[in-house]
């Protein structure tokens, strides 16, 4: 029996110990690897190829010994602590359905909630390495039917109602920023057309998210979002060396279509309501008008329990109309876009620090966890994931604050049933990256397969 058969059969045995089928072809490749590199050093002492081989299996160990400690280590991490984050805030968004929305929207937010559910567990349990395997045909895939809706709408070719086009033009891009990290997945090494090529993706999937009708005047919602958090996954994989580029390069040659889709976006939304963010009180009647009723919201809200607003407003508050029947009449979007806002406002601002404290601690943990993967596609995957996630958050809450960026929504909370449902399939995979990504070996692998580290023997 030759070098190569004796290897392969003591690796078979070890791995016909291990019940995580998944495991396997990193504990082939490593323990092969390292078997390797044994022989190849007694070979340089003098031995012959067939002792040499013998001896580096015999110092490596009993192959069905150390094929049942492996499969002690390498079995699946149930995210238990993640996906009890997830449950209360889903358990937050229907808290606040059954207090804000009517009857027939409660109905609806249960349905949605559970089909995000389904969704959500079913992309944990996946293999997300289909992403990978599949990412020409997903990414084209997904590009050929936003030309395809663009086009029907412009045309008029398809009746889209206005829930619809809503759909097309903020829920769908929800998925843009991972479809654009396995687009960058399948340019690795390419070098500086690397580069290039990600930059006219991101100038597409940008323009395709300007393109629904509307859509320019919401700049600030599903382009803006994309815009931010695809720069960052490409800026990110320059970084890491994804593309085998000199950084600084690399990271000029990216930011020449951020710029470009930077500049027509603020041409398009207008300076002056881009300084009525800063400052809503420049436009209070106007664009700032959301912002100003927000703050002053929040300027007579409590600490704990019910705020109230007088009847005779300060300035620079005096001009707003102040008819308190309800905070809905004061805050026409809070059923919406303001829910945190109405939360402060009727509960005080504890539940508020509460809230956004599980958030913080969801998204920390969530980033740490990316920048831990071991492969490629792990990390692009998880990193494009969490950045939506943690994008949706900061805009939303910017805005409940009085910051108007207009964000899209609040992950399982805020209304937007598609929403919700796209949010948990998103996050159902990055849960499986964090779940099974510690053993996922990309297609190119290096040329110097590091020596593992073998587990206790018990």
């Amino acid at each position: 029996m030759g070098s190569h058969n004796k290897i392969s059969n003591y690796v078979n045995i070890i791995c016909q110990q291990i019940r995580w089928k998944k495991a396997h072809v990193r504990i082939e490749e490593e323990m092969t690897a390292h078997i390797t590199d044994g022989r190849d050093y007694y070979m340089s002492q003098g031995m012959d190829e067939h002792t040499a081989t013998e001896q580096s299996i015999a110092d490596t160990g009993d192959a069905a010994l150390l094929g049942a400690n492996f499969d002690r280590i390498h079995r699946p991490k149930p995210q238990w602590g993640m996906l009890g984050a997830v449950a209360m805030f889903v358990a937050l968004g229907i808290l606040v359905s059954v207090f804000m929305f009517d009857d027939a929207n409660i109905q609806r937010r249960f349905i949605f909630t559970g089909m995000g559910i389904a969704v959500m567990f079913g992309a944990y349990f996946a293999d997300f390495t289909i992403l990978g395997r599949y990412s020409k045909g997903i990414f084209f895939g997904v590009i050929a039917l936003s030309l395809i809706v663009i086009t029907s709408i412009i045309l008029g070719i398809s009746h889209i109602n206005s829930g619809t086009t809503h759909f097309f033009r903020v829920s769908f891009p929800l998925v843009f920023p991972l479809m654009f990290a396995v687009c960058i997945f399948a340019l690795k090494n390419k070098g500086i057309v690397g580069v290039g090529v990600s930059g006219l993706v991101y100038g597409l999937l940008c323009v395709i998210t300007a393109g629904w009708p509307q859509s320019w005047h919401s700049f600030l919602s599903g382009p803006f979002h994309f815009g931010v958090i695809g720069i960052a996954i490409l800026l990110v994989a320059i970084y890491k060396n994804w593309f085998n580029v000199n950084k600084i390069v690399g990271i000029l040659a990216a930011l020449i279509p951020f710029s470009m889709v930077a500049i027509i976006g603020l041409y398009a939304k207008g300076w002056h309501r881009i300084t009525a963010i800063i400052n809503p009180h420049l436009d209070p009647l106007g664009f700032g008008y959301q912002s100003v009723m927000t703050r002053l919201t929040l300027r007579y809200s409590s600490l704990l329990g019910h705020g109230a607003i007088p009847d005779q407003l300060p300035y620079p508050f005096s001009y707003a109309p102040v008819y308190m029947t309800s905070l809905e009449n004061f805050l026409p979007d809070v059923s919406s876009n303001l829910i945190l806002t109405a939360i402060i406002y009727r509960y005080g601002w504890i539940p508020f620090i509460a809230i956004i404290v599980v958030i913080l601690a969801f998204a920390a943990i969530g980033f740490m966890r990316c920048f831990k993967q071991k492969s490629g596609l792990g990390f692009l995957v998880s990193f494009a994931i969490m950045t939506s996630f943690a994008f949706q958050v900061v805009t939303y809450v910017l805005l409940n604050l009085g910051i108007a960026l207009a964000p899209i929504s609040l992950p399982f909370v805020s209304p937007g049933n598609v929403a919700i449902v796209i949010n948990m399939g998103l996050i159902g995979f990055m849960l499986s990256v964090f779940r099974t990504g510690d053993v996922v070996v990309d297609k190119r692998l290096p040329q110097d397969i590091k020596q593992i580290t073998f587990p206790p023997t018990i």
